[in-house]
């Protein structure tokens, strides 16, 4: 069957009609190609339909097709469209995995040698899992047990340096924020190797020495396919290209690429668009493909995105379009801070559920910690939720744990372990010889223990006498005030910060995680209740996929940006839009330095938020972190100058908009002051107003009504 005829079966048979752009793509058969693929647009649809397309040609046995992507999720998505449109066929087609298919490599070669490598990441063996190991090492080499965040950061740069195929001595190249990085490093592969264990990086990194070692494996590879497709490669890092190079024709192979270089967002695992942005410098024959409509968003949504992520300047140029029509822009949201950030969202989603039956919503952030008080408020207020793939820290934090020993210790003046955690933060002039004192004699209260040395003087005895009251009294306080008096009475911050410069952590983000420990204990009336439901909350968060209600009806997703990829929602809510989380000060810095890489991925990152939403898109930034002031984040700022700059273009004498204050008015004229707009005079309801039209756009006081496009 001709591509012509197989289309036409395609419209017919199983209703699907495919646009000028997909066919194009859908249709390419021999050499290499490289479709771009932009939000919304249709591309699995298109990889799917194409490998449907080459085996109804009946040049093309489906086992001579290898499909490969970057996820599971990704993986399964593909095969299971396949499988519903062309699945009664009876033919089989393998879509894999790059890990999965490494995997394979791997196990042929153990086969052979005679040996069997033990996967320890995701190990249920509490000794030799992943996390286990590198713990031990951490613990050995700083002499100090690590931290659940430093285990991520430095299992995080493991997998960096093998995906960029980094030799070791190079590591001092790279700003790495694990301390001592090159010795754990080693110290990490030494132990695997001498117990013949992998991780997941390891299936690739010896799925390519195998295939750079033995001839014989290599070209029995290169002899089992034909036709190679990648799916999300702008994801795919160095190293997996040079596997995909290995296994290909070297000279004009049958490989289409499906990629969108403007959603690469994991360059901290590896990933580079810049093997995207040169397939046409390697493969001087390269068809270069667009898959430009996007099917998904609102006009409004597709205009306002596209504008905005061509400040990124190493990218392909598209033209972003929709078919779609005009429906509310992009709503930017100024609140105060976390409460009132938390209050705006859940009277939005109660609208929207109001309004629609079947609506669905999202809550993205940049940082896991974010999900912490969005889940306490949806429990408190009863709006159901789920959080997808959720790493949340917060409450084995150490700094959260030495506020939680106050609390435990306030509660029970013998509990010695509270105690010793403390007792130097409190700063309350404890000595080394009191802590002692105290853990000799366990049938006396803490304080009496001490006070009962013979050792004390009078003037120390009545130190202690004033701490055992003062303890008393914070025992009866609300968690609230408690709080404050941590860390105004104990002053108990007074030691952290060296601490933190000490061991490489950041003090801002310390800080943060004590303020949302503030909003937490909000209406809450006794320390002993604050602890109960931090234990309520914990339990939720170590959950799979908590949700408030059993009604899967409704339920608002929350995710971080990163985790919402690939994903879409009608409504989406994009919080924490500050400048310490995206783009963050490191990327911050590394731009000032004349780096923009980094920027630019940040920029990529909110621009996929922004593209998971089909009709509503809010973007929400608190002036204040948990207490400390912050700057919105410049990607705000952007789409703010976006939108003002749109609405100034559309704005004209009996125009409709809404203020928040006045409500619906109509514009009765416009005063313009060296050729930019200044002040518009708008009827609201026979009062006639004057308005600064920059001020009111960029605060979101007034909004132009849809029936004005």
């Amino acid at each position: 069957m001709d591509s012509v005829d197989f289309f036409s079966q395609l419209k017919s048979e199983y209703g699907i009609s495919l646009n000028q752009q997909q066919l194009q793509a859908a249709g390419h058969v021999v050499g290499p190609a490289l479709v771009l693929a932009g939000p919304g647009s249709g591309k699995t649809t298109v990889i799917t339909v194409r490998t449907a397309m080459l085996i109804a040609s009946g040049h093309v046995r489906s086992e001579r097709i290898l499909t490969m992507t970057f996820n599971k999720a990704a993986q399964l998505e593909m095969k299971t469209r396949y499988s519903r449109l062309f699945g009664r066929s009876g033919i089989s087609v393998r879509f894999s995995t790059f890990h999965s298919f490494c995997y394979g490599i791997l196990r042929e070669y153990e086969q052979r040698q005679g040996k069997r490598f033990r996967l320890i990441e995701g190990s249920d063996d509490p000794l030799e899992s992943k996390a286990a190991v590198l713990k031990n090492i951490w613990r050995e080499l700083h002499q100090r047990q690590a931290g659940d965040d430093d285990l991520e950061i430095l299992s995080n740069e493991i997998g960096l340096v093998k995906n960029r195929m980094v030799p070791e001595k190079d590591f001092g190249s790279l700003e790495l924020q694990t301390p001592r990085f090159a010795e754990l490093y080693r110290a990490y592969e030494e132990y695997k190797r001498a117990r013949g264990l992998i991780d997941f990086d390891d299936m690739l990194v010896h799925a390519w020495h195998i295939l750079n070692r033995y001839p014989d494996i290599l070209l029995q590879y290169r002899s089992r396919y034909d036709f190679y497709q990648v799916d999300e490669a702008q994801d795919l890092s160095r190293l997996q290209f040079e596997i995909l190079r290995l296994i290909m024709p070297s000279d004009n192979p049958n490989v289409f690429v499906v990629a969108d270089d403007d959603q690469s967002i994991y360059g901290f695992r590896g990933a580079d668009p810049g093997h995207i942005l040169g397939m046409k410098t390697q493969y001087p024959g390269l068809r270069l493909y667009r898959l430009e409509n996007n099917y998904r968003s609102s006009r409004n949504i597709v205009e306002v995105s596209s504008r905005f992520i061509r400040s990124n300047k190493k990218r392909f140029d598209k033209q972003h379009c929709t078919l779609n029509p005009y429906f509310t822009n992009p709503v930017i949201v100024n609140v105060r801070n976390a409460g009132e950030q938390l209050k705006y969202v859940a009277d939005r989603v109660r609208e929207l559920r109001k309004r629609y039956e079947n609506i669905k919503v999202a809550v993205l952030y940049r940082n896991n910690l974010s999900s912490v008080c969005l889940v306490d408020y949806f429990e408190r207020h009863g709006i159901p939720y789920r959080v997808r793939q959720n790493k949340v820290h917060f409450m084995q934090h150490w700094m959260v744990q030495d506020i939680l020993a106050f609390f435990r210790f306030a509660l029970d003046p013998y509990d010695r372990e509270s105690f010793q955690r403390i007792c130097y933060r409190m700063n309350r002039y404890i000595s080394k010889t009191m802590v002692q004192q105290a853990l000799m004699n366990e049938r006396l209260e803490v304080l009496d223990a001490i006070s009962a040395s013979p050792d004390l003087n009078p003037f120390q005895q009545k130190k202690m006498l004033e701490l055992k009251c003062e303890w008393r009294r914070f025992a009866r306080m609300p968690p609230d005030k408690a709080l404050a008096y941590v860390e105004n009475e104990f002053m108990y911050f007074s030691g952290i910060k060296g601490l933190c410069d000490k061991t490489g952590q950041f003090f801002d983000r310390v800080y943060a995680m004590f303020g949302i420990l503030k909003t937490l204990a909000e209406g809450i009336g006794t320390i002993p209740q604050f602890l109960e439901h931090l234990a309520r909350l914990e339990k939720l968060l170590e959950s799979p996929s908590p949700t408030h209600s059993q009604d899967d009806d409704f339920h608002v997703t929350l995710t971080t940006l990163h985790s919402g990829k690939g994903l879409e929602f009608d409504a989406v809510f994009m919080v924490d839009l500050i400048q310490d989380e995206i783009p963050g000060q490191h990327a911050i810095k590394a731009m000032h330095a004349g780096y923009e890489a980094e920027m630019e991925e940040e920029r990529r990152l909110f621009y996929v938020g922004m593209t998971r939403a089909r009709k509503y898109l809010y973007l929400i930034a608190p002036e204040q972190n948990h207490g400390l002031p912050v700057s919105r984040s410049t990607f705000v700022n952007e789409v703010a100058c976006i939108l003002n700059q749109d609405s100034r273009e559309r704005i004209r004498e009996g125009s409709v908009l809404y203020h928040k204050k006045y409500g619906r008015g109509i514009v009765a004229g416009i005063s313009v002051h060296d050729g930019k707009t200044a002040v518009i005079r708008v009827d609201f309801g026979g009062k006639t107003r004057s308005l600064d039209l920059a001020i009111c756009l960029e605060h979101g006081i007034i909004t132009l009504d849809a029936a004005n496009e």
